[in-house]
């Protein structure tokens, strides 16, 4: 019995992380409601890891050629000038977007912790967020999805991602909803806005996982490790999932179904949670 309840936990939290955090609709909402509603305590410090590490696998796993193709674009000896300029300007606008989630989440991090859990703060954020998010996506260009390699992303639109970075911070925002909404109003098409915000919380992702590991090296306990396994895995699973789905979907439709299942969620979070 035991077992199973493992594995069930496991299977259960590390879809809604895969899913939740890739799609705009807030992983942290999502994660002090489904424990609620299932009567499941905290799963401590190991397990929350093991999902950053999850969630950062399938990252890499979607973008792993695009990843590669951009290293050598970059640094190979022999690229030429052209190719070689726009890799390594991309590169500094990914890291440039990123730099304020990366700093912000270090020095906040016992705060974030400590409010990760209000149900009315995670409510308000889902709902006005998806509300900046359906005005910023009637706006929205449509193109087709384009490999990051050839991709023009101006400083100003790779600096309003930077800029929307600390309100990721807040509970129920979502991390890809604030970015992909800053992304689409700064002139990005829908599948852009969707790809950077995507490349972008790559060293989010890796710092916040890497962090967490070594706390969990110097001051944490490692149990439950069939949990944790399952966990992991499925977390990465569907991270694939959620983002192949949302780069398909985006390319011919609108964010508004995810804008009314944010409403329908924070309702749910306000009366349960």
């Amino acid at each position: 019995m035991m077992m199973f309840t493992e594995i069930l936990q496991g299977f259960v939290l590390g879809a809604v992380q895969g899913l939740a955090e890739f799609l705009p609709i807030s992983s942290s909402g999502h994660l002090i409601l489904v424990p609620k509603l299932l009567r499941w305590e905290d799963q401590g410090l190991a397990f929350d890891v093991i999902l950053h590490l999850g969630t950062l696998m399938a990252l890499l796993w979607c973008f792993w050629s695009e990843l590669v193709g951009l290293a050598k674009n970059a640094f190979a000896p022999g690229s030429a000038k052209p190719v070689q300029g726009h890799a390594r300007d991309l590169i500094l606008k990914i890291a440039v977007a990123a730099l304020p989630a990366l700093v912000l989440g270090y020095f906040l991090n016992d705060w974030l912790e400590s409010t990760a859990r209000n149900a009315t703060l995670i409510a308000f954020d889902l709902v006005v967020w998806a509300t900046v998010l359906w005005y910023a996506d009637s706006r929205a260009k449509i193109a087709p999805e384009a490999s990051i390699l050839t991709t023009k992303i101006s400083w100003r639109q790779a600096l309003s991602v930077a800029f929307s970075q600390p309100l990721a911070l807040l509970p129920g925002t979502s991390r890809s909803g604030i970015t992909i909404t800053a992304g689409l109003l700064s002139g990005m098409p829908r599948a852009l806005a969707a790809k950077f915000s995507f490349f972008v919380s790559i060293p989010v992702t890796a710092a916040a996982g890497g962090y967490g590991l070594l706390k969990l090296i110097l001051h944490g306990n490692i149990d439950h490790p069939l949990k944790l396994a399952v966990g992991f895995v499925t977390a990465a699973a569907t991270g694939v999932f959620a983002i192949r789905l949302l780069l398909r979907y985006v390319v011919k439709d609108s964010y508004v179904p995810f804008v009314f299942y944010r409403y329908a969620l924070a309702l749910v979070v306000l009366f349960v949670a």
